[in-house]
């Protein structure tokens, strides 16, 4: 098991976790291929599942909302995408973080961090999102 190596585990996420984050978004946002983005999903998926196992009670995540909302708005990963506005950004966060309380949400997750890479690359509206807020 991974058990013996989670401080190392650890240690390795709060050095590089920001930075995997925002490579996830950006590939996500459009830099990669639409092939690779199952991949993508399912890296940030377990890196949101990791980081909110260790918040007390299953209350929001400072670290991960912060993760995500700097890549959410860094403009050099989404330079294309016109269509993520703030509030698909706020959007985006409080629903991810709300699937990463449950590992058994991994495919909700996955479908949404998908069409949030169709909305940021003009395949669809915003309006997909109000599927997965009121999930």
């Amino acid at each position: 098991t991974l058990e013996r190596f989670s401080s190392s585990i650890d240690s390795l996420l709060m050095q590089h976790g920001e930075t995997i984050t925002k490579s996830c978004i950006g590939s996500l946002a459009g830099s990669a291929p639409q092939i690779l983005w199952p991949s993508f999903s399912e890296c940030l998926f377990a890196i949101m599942v990791h980081i909110i196992s260790g918040t007390q009670n299953g209350e929001p995540n400072v670290l991960l909302q912060t993760w995500l909302q700097s890549a959410m708005t860094d403009n050099s990963l989404l330079s294309n995408a016109q269509n993520i506005t703030p509030e698909v950004t706020t959007s985006m966060v409080n629903i991810l973080c709300e699937f990463g309380k449950d590992s058994k949400a991994k495919p909700k997750a996955k479908l949404c961090l998908m069409d949030f890479g169709r909305i940021a690359n003009g395949e669809m509206t915003p309006e997909a999102l109000l599927a997965y807020s009121a999930a």
